[in-house]
């Protein structure tokens, strides 16, 4: 994987290096150039650092639009396998159809691991988005997926499957065969019994189901195959917005299995909101409104959601959050549905400034 060089010897100041419980965040507009950059941020304090500058080519490839986060723990891909986070450029590659980088933990330094527009590694892609590992029996079938929402039939979805060498499968195409999709962007891996049996992967759709007003699938991990599990347009399953652009944006779950959905342009304040569905029924209940005020802190545009191993909260990214509107990072107490900063990315206090923080991870 990806080649562990010393800061130091290729001219880039030291950075911590990112540690299990340490939140990854990417910001599409941070860095040199404005070409993007990996954020540790940490869960107590809200204290940034800059660890992966995708603008400076001191620190390996450079990407152009970085904005979806994911955690490959040490091993998962082969017993002397080192622990890493993969990073998504829905712009970068061959013809701008996007890239996946691998981005070592001690250094940040960066390598292209697949060019989705380079059908030499097979098929190829349009605008890839969110990234996700999944395990296999003993870590040694391990995948990781990406989510892009304008590959596939039709320009209706599609998630590969990417092995250690940067090659690619087609796992499901949402433009054929049932249960299609539109946007498919977001998705969450679902363990099921001890991590082997009946496991998932929950795929978050904004414009899918009843109205344009998005979904929630499974696809299973190995054959592709799909299943609406909410539709969020189908009042029958719950809470529905009466906003018909309200669009579901990211989904995680809970250690106990617990589904979260952050939806944005919510109706009421239009701030977005976050949404707990039942994992059996696909039922939806709104937790917490962030347009309203009421929750103690609000939110302008809400984009990615993860747990937080360490208090038991949700970790929402607001692109355009904070008073100088650089963004900021959130976070939503599911119990008492209370919204607090963790992280504020305009200011200096907390650490290197960001300016469109998205995309949202756990190093665990």
């Amino acid at each position: 994987m990806v080649l562990a060089l010393s800061v130091g010897c290729i001219g880039v100041a030291a950075a911590a290096s990112i540690a299990t419980g340490n939140l990854l965040a990417v910001d599409q507009s941070a860095g040199t150039n404005q070409q993007g950059a990996l954020f540790i941020v940490d869960q107590s304090s809200g204290n940034r650092t800059l660890f992966s500058d995708f603008g400076s080519s001191a620190q390996g490839d450079t990407g152009v639009d970085p904005s979806g986060v994911g955690w490959m723990p040490a091993g998962l891909l082969g017993l002397l396998g080192s622990a890493e986070a993969i990073v998504t450029d829905s712009s970068a590659g061959t013809n701008g159809q996007g890239a996946l980088f691998e981005v070592d933990p001690v250094t940040g330094y960066r390598a292209q691991l697949s060019d989705f527009g380079n059908s030499v590694q097979g098929d190829v892609g349009q605008d890839p988005s969110g990234v996700l590992v999944v395990p296999g029996l003993l870590g040694l079938t391990a995948q990781i997926l990406v989510v892009d929402p304008m590959a596939g039939t039709n320009g209706q979805g599609a998630i590969f499957s990417v092995n250690s060498s940067g090659s690619r499968a087609l796992l499901t195409d949402f433009g054929v065969g049932t249960n299609q999709g539109v946007y498919p962007d977001s998705m969450v891996y679902w363990p099921g019994l001890l991590g082997l049996l009946g496991s998932t992967i929950l795929v978050a759709d904004g414009s899918a189901g009843t109205n344009g007003q998005g979904e929630l699938f499974t696809v299973d991990p190995g054959t592709g195959t799909r299943n609406v599990l909410s539709d969020f347009g189908n009042s029958a399953q719950g809470w529905v917005d009466t906003n018909p652009e309200s669009t579901p944006m990211s989904v995680t779950i809970s250690p106990s299995g617990a589904i979260y959905v952050l939806v944005q342009e919510l109706s009421s304040g239009g701030g977005g909101a976050v949404v707990q569905v039942n994992p059996t029924n696909g039922f939806r209940t709104l937790l917490t409104d962030f347009g309203t005020g009421s929750t103690a802190q609000t939110a302008i545009a809400p984009n990615g959601i993860t747990w937080l191993s360490s208090s038991g909260l949700l970790g929402v990214t607001d692109a355009d959050g904070g008073p100088e509107g650089n963004g900021a990072l959130l976070t939503v107490n599911p119990s008492t549905y209370q919204v607090q900063t963790l992280s504020d990315f305009g200011n200096a206090n907390q650490g290197a400034l960001g300016s469109d923080p998205s995309g949202l991870t756990l190093a665990q």
